[in-house]
């Protein structure tokens, strides 16, 4: 009795993981990836140079320091940054606490500005 049952849930496993839709899959496991990888952001992941919208000469950072993460801004002015609990940064000395959007080597602040790892080659061709 005991194998027969145990037969009917690996064959019932069987026939509902070839049945489920992949689209559904993934489309689900997208969504739990980006949760879990904006909810992750390490103070770690961001430090070191950035470059303002791309451009090559607005070079940025973020460093920590005894009283946490610190941003420059390709004008030199700088800010305490804080990590909000989803992942995000907020400048916290900059136009009343800056959000910032943290997605894979880039910070989309509010203010339409972006900070990127690499600068886009883009800005570099019309040099």
């Amino acid at each position: 009795m005991k194998r027969g049952i145990l037969i009917g849930v690996i064959a019932g496993v069987m026939f509902l993981s070839i049945n489920v839709p992949t689209a559904a899959l993934a489309q689900d496991y997208g969504h739990w990836w980006d949760r879990w990888t904006s909810a992750s952001t390490d103070s770690h992941d961001l430090e070191g140079t950035w470059y303002a919208n791309g451009e090559r000469d607005k070079r940025t950072e973020i460093v920590s320091t005894r009283r946490g993460l610190q941003a420059r801004n390709e004008f030199g002015r700088t800010t305490r940054l804080d990590i909000t609990r989803n992942g995000d940064v907020r400048a916290l000395d900059w136009e009343r606490g800056l959000r910032g959007d943290v997605r894979r080597g880039r910070i989309d602040w509010e203010n339409g500005t972006v900070w990127t790892r690499e600068p886009s080659y883009r800005y570099a061709r019309r040099r």
